[in-house]
């Protein structure tokens, strides 16, 4: 079903509506933008940037179609697309017990020109199976968090959107390599197209209570091993001058590690776990901190590294997964996790950044790289070139 404007403003874009003729001269694209859901971690950032950037871009013969939970239908209510409700029995568990019984109810011509799966997680596809799929994978960390007897079983499901797919997208060269390496795509394309920058301005923030003033370093993400903060516990036990804050969601038995390791290393006064915090408070740690440090093992893409660059803050990071990738040759990389071999790499970076006064602008320049309109324009352009495609494959079949 589409759903539009309604008189009733409680269900602002959710009416039902019939179809808009007007948009049959285009090609629609169903986007699924099913993991709004989860806003605050990555795949939600996604759904979030990329559904508003693609309402901003303009493509003449591309009209996306946005399929969002009805549950959290209010954070795309100011975005001018039109909307597709998503309800939990449309999920492809579900659909592909009576797909085939309602094959022959199918409209002539399929509503879509095509479906944009946007997560190798996704847990919905188009119920007409005539419409293409594009697929995008952001990530295989399965492959390194998961023992054996789990990925294989992982990677056989990624495996099968794959083969439901005609074309596939990745967020990094780094994904890109283990999708060829991990996943059979035949003859089927692949387009690496990176995320963007959030560049949403705020006004300038109180100082959160959390932050007493001192001078900080500054992190952030769930607080899962995956991202590795623990190893900064012994980093902070040579910097007595730094406080540093990890903000992210932080109900795991992990941030309980982490402030253990804290206690006994003397440190717990200056490591500071605040869960999660709002856009502004955001803002203002990567603003004012003295730099950002990101340990992680396992990343698709960082979009946090580009956030800090933004501001124009020598970053720290991990030479694991795409993060060398994004961070670029302004960044500076830990090798080893030896607390002694970390804070030699965290003073000698330091001191380049202070030795270069074109430094900051060096960095937010970088991070200007990576722009949510420029990826909306690419995932437009690459849509238009696999519905051409596949209308091209299907009259050579008639043919």
């Amino acid at each position: 079903m589409l759903w539009a404007n309604s008189k009733n403003s409680a269900d602002r874009d959710y009416a039902i509506a019939p179809v808009d003729r007007s948009r049959d001269e285009v090609s629609r694209v169903a986007v699924d933008l099913t993991n709004l859901k989860s806003l605050y971690c990555g795949l939600g950032q996604f759904s979030y940037y990329l559904g508003r950037a693609l309402a901003r871009a303009s493509q003449a013969a591309v009209a996306p179609e946005l399929f969002v939970p009805y549950g959290v239908r209010e954070l795309m209510s100011d975005v001018p697309l039109p909307k597709i409700a998503a309800f939990p029995w449309m999920k492809e568990q579900i659909h592909r017990y009576y797909r085939p019984w309602l094959a022959r109810l199918m409209p002539r011509t399929p509503r879509y020109a095509l479906w944009h799966a946007t997560t190798q997680n996704t847990r919905y596809l188009p119920l007409d199976e005539r419409i293409p799929v594009v697929l995008t994978i952001h990530d295989l960390n399965f492959l390194r968090e998961k023992p054996p007897e789990v990925w294989h079983r992982k990677l056989r499901g990624v495996q099968a959107l794959v083969d439901r797919a005609v074309a596939v997208t990745t967020i990094s060269k780094f994904v890109a390599e283990e999708v060829r390496s991990h996943l059979d795509l035949g003859e089927k394309p692949l387009r690496i197209i990176y995320n963007g920058l959030i560049a949403t301005n705020h006004p300038e923030a109180d100082r959160p209570a959390f932050a007493d003033g001192s001078p900080f370093l500054f992190s952030i993400g769930d607080v899962l091993r995956k991202k590795n903060f623990h190893v900064l516990i012994d980093l902070m036990t040579r910097l007595p001058q730094y406080h540093l804050i990890i903000a992210g969601n932080d109900r795991s038995a992990y941030a309980n590690e982490i402030r253990r390791l804290a206690a006994k290393a003397g440190v717990s006064d200056r490591v500071v776990l605040p869960g999660i915090v709002s856009d502004a408070t955001r803002y203002w740690l990567y603003k004012n901190c003295a730099a950002f440090l990101f340990p992680s093992l396992t990343e698709g893409f960082g979009l946090p590294v580009i956030e800090a660059m933004r501001f124009g803050k020598p970053v720290f990071l991990s030479n694991a997964t795409s993060l060398p990738e994004i961070g670029g040759p302004l960044a500076f990389y830990w090798t080893s996790f030896d607390g002694s071999a970390m804070f030699d790499v965290f003073r000698a970076g330091m001191a380049s950044f202070a030795g270069d006064p074109s430094y900051p602008a060096q960095l937010a320049a970088r991070a200007n790289q990576f722009s949510w309109d420029q990826a909306a324009a690419e995932y437009l352009a690459y849509y238009q070139e696999i519905i051409e495609g596949t209308a091209t494959r299907s009259m050579r079949v008639a043919a």
